[in-house]
């Protein structure tokens, strides 16, 4: 996605937070661009599951993310974003009540803590801004924030007290995402202290999560943190592939397809 078009998403997107329904000649005359343009963006902004298409317009998606939310609108959270909300959605059913719950980085993270039950109540780890501030207002979830330098770019907030602070707290669940799953080399993500968390929280959970898009599986990136055996569940969608359905029961792996 080029920055132009980028920035005519986040502006649509803006004017649906305004307004409940607007039309394409409203969205041309504002954003200065062709109704063919606007029917392009529309089409993917629909494909990706932000909006729903009317007569003549659009409206937003039940359960879109909105203009405020932090991570709103980048390449990763972007991506596959009707999957990770249903995966999000389905991880988020398994919360139980009076649970302590550890949320990781991750673009598919956030959509567990977007879905989760806010009136139910338990207590969430957070390492990211984006996944805390969907639960500060709540004053049924405990919320434990990580501090630290906040990384602007993945939105982690780093510091060397961290790791000691999460081996000091037994989670029921971890809900840990992945850049990249791999049957020989593993779980893999892009930043070394997102990795550091990441096992920090595994070894602390009683039952580890893993909440991956389905094009994440056969991709390795640069840093690794555990191996597909040291997860307990995998909830992901239809996407993924015989082989890999099959790999992971052969690990007695539970597999949820959302």
């Amino acid at each position: 996605m080029h920055e132009k078009q980028n920035n005519r998403l986040k502006n649509i997107l803006s004017l649906l937070q305004q307004k409940e329904k607007v039309t394409i000649s409203e969205i041309s005359s504002i954003l200065n661009v062709s109704d063919m343009t606007v029917r392009r963006d529309l089409k993917e902004m629909q494909k990706e599951g932000f909006i729903k298409r009317t007569h003549g317009g659009a409206v937003l998606s039940s359960g879109s993310i909105t203009i405020e939310d932090p991570y709103t609108i980048n390449k990763e959270t972007t991506r596959n974003i009707r999957q990770k909300s249903l995966i999000g959605e389905k991880a988020a059913s398994l919360i139980n009540p009076n649970e302590t719950i550890f949320f990781d980085s991750g673009s598919t993270t956030f959509f567990v803590a977007k879905f989760a039950n806010k009136r139910m109540p338990f207590t969430a780890v957070c390492c990211t801004f984006k996944n805390a501030i969907e639960f500060y207002k709540w004053s049924d979830v405990n919320l434990v924030l990580l501090g630290g330098f906040l990384h602007r770019d993945s939105n982690i907030f780093q510091s060397v007290y961290n790791t000691s602070q999460i081996s000091n707290i037994r989670a029921d669940k971890a809900f840990i995402s992945s850049a990249g799953v791999d049957e020989e080399l593993g779980l893999t993500t892009f930043f070394y202290f997102e990795a550091d968390i990441k096992k920090a929280m595994i070894a602390s959970a009683k039952k580890k999560i893993l909440v991956v898009d389905s094009s994440k599986f056969g991709n390795i990136s640069v840093t690794f943190f555990a191996d597909l055996d040291d997860i307990d569940m995998v909830i992901t969608d239809e996407g993924i592939s015989q082989e890999y359905r099959e790999i992971i029961r052969s690990k007695n792996i539970e597999l949820c397809i959302a």
